[in-house]
């Protein structure tokens, strides 16, 4: 069923996928359906888990084949990361477009919030590497304490191997890779953009510039 709902997203976007039009197409009842989902939204959260993990296996798969630098390593994983929209717009847009809520955890989450957040994980602990090895630039403690613990606390109380000042410099930098990322594959720069690769590719090297302090990926 995930299958074919991903089919119909890629072949007709996101208006295409119902579950009259995937029953159609399995040969089945829409009625059948509903004993392996209880709504359109869970097989859609369910599909989102499955392509959150693809998109994991994908980067974690690129960031292993460049040594244990953790400025390489957050590099490769975002030139991996941007490939995979770039040929996945449609799956693109439904994972990181306005979320699909499946069923709804005892602790307010859903399968799918886990599924994202592991994509995430993944540079965070490059970033927590760097923070380490002490060449991870970060706002200075007492300015996090005062400004940032009000909205970043409670995440960083439950997970006390994450300092503050790590999560931050994540969440600034994730921000301005996936918002680079997203535009592009949208369409979003094309009034301005003629060649996006070398776009991306002279924001990256800027961007692990000011991570590691050096020009690691120019």
């Amino acid at each position: 069923m995930k299958d074919v709902a991903r089919r119909l997203l890629v072949t007709g976007g996101p208006a295409a996928v119902s579950l009259r039009a995937i029953s159609r197409e399995m040969g089945m009842t829409t009625s059948a359906l509903y004993r392996y989902y209880p709504s359109l939204d869970a097989l859609v959260a369910a599909l989102r888990v499955d392509l959150f993990e693809e998109l994991g296996e994908v980067t974690q798969a690129a960031r292993d084949k460049v040594g244990d630098d953790p400025a390489l390593r957050v590099a490769a994983m975002a030139r991996a990361f941007r490939q995979w929209g770039l040929e996945h717009r449609q799956e693109f847009g439904l994972m990181l477009g306005p979320p699909v809520h499946g069923p709804v955890g005892a602790d307010g989450s859903t399968e799918s919030d886990h599924a994202a957040a592991c994509v995430g994980v993944a540079f965070l602990s490059e970033f927590a590497e760097l923070w380490r090895r002490g060449e991870l630039a970060t706002p200075k403690v007492e300015a996090a304490e005062e400004r940032l613990v009000p909205t970043l606390g409670a995440y960083v109380a439950e997970n006390e191997h994450i300092e503050l000042p790590v999560v931050f410099a994540f969440l600034s930098a994730w921000t301005r890779l996936y918002g680079m990322i997203a535009m592009e594959i949208f369409g979003h720069m094309d009034w301005a953009v003629t060649d996006p690769e070398e776009f991306f590719e002279t924001e990256l090297g800027e961007f692990i510039r000011q991570l590691s302090g050096d020009g690691h990926a120019r």
